[in-house]
Formats: structure tokens, C-alpha cells, sequence
């Protein structure tokens, strides 16, 4: 699936297969949203620094019949803006996936988060590490909602390029690859937040060499 279909395409759940690659390694009791908006001020007014969000989407593994997913968005000015565990369907984490880690906080309802996303997404640019793969995972308001979704791995492979910098085209670049190949810190994690904010570093690095 190219990344404008997100774009166009009639709401519906991210396909399990397409959940199963992009994470390689998703629905709780039922929330209302309106209090959940409550604790985000203003939404993406006061907690956005510019028009540009990076995020990431890691898989927590199976919880009963359901695939827990953690998405994080953090801002140009190194917010992290929202961290979220979701719940979302997805018949091959039955087969594929491990339990659940202990969380917290009890995953959110996809519907929920949907409408949550929408709004700290709205008029926005993301930006993901693969961003057919994470994009993909994107709830439909989200995808919807921002104005865009650009590739940081895609951008990464160009700027390499450009300024010569050795990496074998045979394996893929992981992100831990292209933050050591660009002098950046690697996370200590794999968690989105961190992720996120890892993305956010190395494409303000770009910005700043291209």
C-alpha cells in the first residue's frame, strides 16, 4: 500500500499482515475521550511547537484476543506530546506475537485514540522511520487529519549518499543504524517516546547537513 492511500481510503483497522511486518516481534474496555482531551491543554495549540510531529508505533505484544500497541508523537522542540497504549485487533498476533508486558495503564480503546489523534494530529507533517510501514498503522483520523506523512529512512539513504557515507545497500537500515552512522545517540530503548524522539533528532541532523 502506498502512503496516499492513507489518505483516501474508507475507515478501517490497519491489515494484520501489514501490523505483523512493521513491527515484526492491537482493543480495551471502552473509554470516553472527553476527559482523556482534558489532560492535553489546548491539544496540539500549546504543545506543538511547529507544524512537524515524528512519531513511532512499537508492538507490546498480545493481551487476551487483542494486540497492545504503543504510539508516540513528540514535537520539533523535543515534547514529547502524547504516549499512548492502544488496543487494536489484529488476528495474526495470536500466532505471532508474545504476552503483554505489565502496563500501568490500561491500553485505550482504538475508537478513543482515534479521535485523540485526530486532533493532535490535525494540519500537521509526520514524520516516521518507513513511513508506509508506520504510517500505516496510523488511526484513520490520524492519517486523515495531518496534512502529510515524510520518511526519515528514505531521507536518510539520500543524505548518506550525498555526503559519502559508507553503509552496506544489502542489509536495512535500522534506525540505531542511520543515529550511529550520523554521530547521534542510539536509544537505551525501544520504546516510542524514546523512538520518536531518536527520529526527531536525526532529521533535524539532516536538516542541518543537507
Amino acid at each position: 500500500m502506498f502512503i496516499h492511500s492513507i489518505f483516501h481510503r474508507k475507515s478501517q483497522k490497519p491489515a494484520a499482515n501489514r501490523m505483523g511486518f512493521a513491527l515484526r516481534t492491537v482493543r480495551p474496555a471502552r473509554k470516553d475521550a472527553g476527559p482523556l482531551l482534558k489532560n492535553i491543554p489546548g491539544v496540539r495549540e500549546k504543545c506543538v511547537g511547529t507544524d512537524r510531529l515524528y512519531f513511532a508505533v512499537r508492538s507490546l505484544g498480545v493481551q487476551g484476543r487483542d494486540h497492545v500497541l504503543q504510539y508516540a508523537f513528540a514535537d520539533d522542540r523535543g515534547n514529547v506530546v502524547m504516549s499512548a497504549f492502544v488496543r487494536s485487533e489484529a488476528p495474526s498476533a495470536l500466532l505471532l506475537g508474545c504476552p503483554a508486558e505489565d502496563l500501568a495503564m490500561e491500553p485505550l480503546d482504538p475508537e478513543a485514540f482515534d479521535f485523540i489523534a485526530a486532533k493532535l494530529c490535525g494540519g500537521a507533517t509526520l514524520v516516521a522511520y518507513q513511513r508506509v510501514l508506520q504510517g500505516g498503522l496510523l488511526p484513520f483520523g490520524a492519517a486523515r487529519s495531518a496534512a502529510g506523512v515524510e520518511c526519515a529512512w528514505r531521507r536518510f539513504q539520500q543524505t548518506a549518499r550525498a555526503l559519502g557515507l559508507s553503509y552496506s545497500p544489502r542489509d536495512p537500515l535500522t534506525l540505531n543504524d542511520c543515529l550511529s552512522l550520523a554521530g547521534l545517540p542510539v536509544p537505551i530503548s525501544e520504546d516510542a517516546a524514546l523512538r520518536a524522539l531518536a527520529i526527531r533528532s536525526l532529521w533535524r541532523w539532516m536538516d542541518e547537513v543537507d
